[in-house]
């Protein structure tokens, strides 16, 4: 009775000991998504066929395998369903596992006649490279399961529940887990299941029902896609597409840009060839396209090279001026929306782990400075960088949170999706990467994150069927895997006289820390623009172009947070005597006339404006609102009006260009009836008296 007890306790905790396992790969074969490989000629087929992987092996032997991810000094288990059809009866088919592409490997095979092997490259291992008679094995047509374990570094291998051997774990000469079978035969492998006790960190609210939708025939073709770039508002999608005959340089060409554009983000267009001068005969690689959808960046020998829209097509605007090492056969790049920083993932002396006979490459940030010039690359530290391979990296539009693809860290095998968020502005403090989940993350490829500025979807690449080997596919994004909100700003730039379309560059200043948070360009055609602005602060938001002025605006970002795409056309002034312009972004001190320190960049542009039109003179008026005695609002108006003049004289504004006068309340704007209508009377305007 008492061993009987013994025995049930080593059973319970037996159990408990696997029940604490992950699982990692549940393969039912309805699709590939784990990339098994598949191919069919004279002499062999491999093709996955109504939930089965069915193999006609050919008289050399066959093996495949995947590269699931999970550290094999750990407990673990994987097992599957093999049913040999057809061939010799003493031919042996199981797992191999370990497999190094060249000698080194592990085997654990059974044949239908009732023989079961472990057999190791190792020669020092003796334990089990004999085959073994045993009653456990089922005959030709009924199928057998083949389990292998591993607990507290012992392995144990049974079929069809009956464990037929057990020894010390053996070496992994590689990092896969597949199929082998020995010589001719019809085989049928199915219900494969990898369990680990590998720790993956999930979100909180960990996704389920997730669709990853096809984008169709419009965007996917038979050919690989890769690397997509939405635009901020989600209508227009770039990505490469790879050895088509429809490229610059036919199916020779290894990629070329393709766009494809939306209303909806189901529907989408006929893709089109974007052509010369992006497109060449070389590889064309996209890195980012601007918030504007006007800007695009694309890599170019070691460097990045910087593309704008005009009224004839894409122009080229130079190099920036960036020199980085990669040793690697692969680059990913991507550029924030702000356009002042690019994540890379590259090959280099400096990752953290460097070995030069290995394929890992690191996340690195190139930031642009104050001066216009880009720094040089920085490591993004441990938290994000593993010994494994990092690639894929892209900024969403709040500034602060990381996608990107790893094999490093644990999770379900290949390249996996993980989000970070950035700590501070050392680029070097992160949370823990979250794997975006298992069904987010299939088996196999999975990379080239892209989501547009309401980070309510996202965009990838994945080999899990569809037209081609790799195709762009659509998810929703649960609340945890979505970056923090975003006010996307978009309108038009306008001629304030004609209401005419203006090409003009857009920049946007952040009034807290007093310096411009990006830029855009507007469309040359349309006057369109788009730019996004995280949450926390208060924004200047301007128009800049040669002979005009620009009525500036604000918005205060600064309360509760969610997506919201706010229209707010620009308008600008064109330099010409007689016209008008508010200085919206001079701001002073309650009830006096001293300024505030977030009018100086507006103050600035002013003096930058009048030193290149050495000519130009102007008029400052002051006016407030109705609260107070007119007198007394006349001489806070006017001495307002001399606080921006003194400003502009200190700047080295000759005096004698610069007249003002306060005129109180009595020019009102709007009724003063409302706090808003109030606002919008206190100002200060500039009048152009002599051009």
């Amino acid at each position: 009775m008492v061993k009987s007890f013994a025995i049930l306790a080593l059973l319970i905790k037996s159990v408990f000991a696997l029940a604490q396992l992950t699982v990692l790969v549940k393969e039912d074969f309805s699709d590939n998504h784990l990339g098994w490989y598949e191919d069919k000629d004279e002499h062999h087929s491999a093709q996955i066929i109504n939930g089965r992987y069915e193999v006609t092996v050919p008289s050399s032997g066959w093996l495949t395998y995947i590269y699931p991810l999970f550290d094999e000094q750990k407990d673990f288990s994987f097992e599957a369903r093999f049913t040999q059809l057809e061939g010799n009866a003493e031919n042996g088919f199981g797992f191999v596992w370990g497999y190094d592409e060249q000698d080194g490997m592990n085997v654990f095979v059974v044949s239908s006649s009732g023989h079961a092997k472990v057999w190791t490259s190792d020669a020092l291992r003796k334990d089990a490279k004999e085959w073994k008679r045993t009653d456990a094995v089922m005959p030709m047509g009924i199928p057998n399961v083949l389990r292998i374990e591993q607990q507290k570094g012992i392995l144990k291998f049974t079929v069809n529940e009956h464990e037929l051997f057990s020894m010390e774990a053996l070496p992994w000469y590689g990092k896969n887990i597949g199929f082998i079978a020995y010589t001719k035969m019809h085989l049928v492998v199915d219900d494969f299941i990898l369990k680990s006790n590998v720790k993956i960190n999930l979100p909180e609210d960990l996704p389920t029902g997730l669709v990853k939708e096809n984008l169709g025939s419009g965007v996917n073709s038979e050919y690989d896609e890769v690397t997509p770039k939405i635009s901020a508002d989600g209508k227009v999608i770039y990505f490469t597409r790879k050895y088509s005959p429809d490229n610059s340089g036919g199916i020779q060409d290894a990629s070329d840009i393709w766009y494809s554009e939306t209303a909806d983000g189901i529907k989408w267009s006929k893709s089109k060839n974007i052509g010369s001068p992006l497109n060449t005969q070389e590889v064309n690689n996209i890195v980012a396209v601007g918030q504007d959808n006007n800007t695009m960046l694309l890599v170019a020998a070691n460097d990045f090279e910087f593309f704008e829209r005009t009224v004839d097509g894409w122009k080229s605007n130079g190099m920036l001026g960036i020199r980085y090492e990669n040793e690697h056969n692969y680059f990913e790049a991507s550029q924030s929306m702000d356009g002042k920083t690019i994540l890379l993932a590259v090959k280099s002396k400096n990752n953290l782990f460097y070995q030069a006979n290995n394929n890992e490459k690191d996340i690195y940030v190139i930031r642009k400075g104050t001066d216009g010039k880009w720094n040089a690359p920085v490591n993004l530290g441990p938290v994000i960088n593993t010994t494994g391979n990092e690639a894929s990296p892209v900024l969403a539009a709040d500034g602060r949170t990381l996608y990107f693809a790893s094999d490093g860290h644990p999770g379900y095998g290949g390249l996996d999706l993980f989000m970070s968020k950035r700590l501070d502005d050392s680029w070097t403090s992160w949370t823990a990467p979250v794997n975006l989940g298992p069904e987010i993350n299939t088996y196999g490829f999975d990379a080239y994150f892209t989501l547009p500025a309401s980070g309510d979807v996202a965009y990838l690449c994945t080999a899990a069927g569809g037209f081609g080997k790799s195709d762009i596919v659509r998810i929703a994004l649960p609340q945890s895997l979505r970056p923090d909100p975003v006010v996307l700003v978009k309108g038009s730039v306008l001629n304030a006289r004609t209401n005419q379309p203006l090409q003009a560059h857009i920049v946007f200043e952040d009034f807290l820390v007093q310096h411009q948070a990006g830029d855009a360009l507007s469309n040359p055609v349309t006057g369109e623009y788009r730019v996004v602005l995280p949450y926390g602060t208060t924004y200047g938001l301007l128009a800049r172009a040669d002979g005009y002025l620009s009525v500036n605006e604000s918005v205060e970002l600064t309360g509760d947070s969610s997506y919201v795409e706010l229209i707010k056309d620009l308008y600008l002034v064109s330099i010409e005597v007689g016209e008008t312009v508010i200085l919206n972004n001079v701001f002073f001190e309650q009830g006096k006339a001293a300024l505030k320190p977030e009018s100086y960049p507006e103050l600035d542009r002013l003096f930058a404006i009048m030193q290149e039109n050495p000519t130009l003179e102007i008029e400052l008026s002051g006016h407030t609102d109705n609260i107070g005695k007119p007198s007394g609002l006349r001489v806070l108006s006017k001495a307002r009006v001399d606080a921006v003049k003194d400003y502009l004289v200190k700047k080295g504004i000759a005096t004698s260009r610069i007249t003002g006068k306060g005129y109180g309340g009595s020019k009102p704007l709007q009724k003063n009836d409302s706090d808003a209508n109030r606002k919008s009377n206190r100002r200060v305007e500039i009048k152009v008296m002599k051009k």
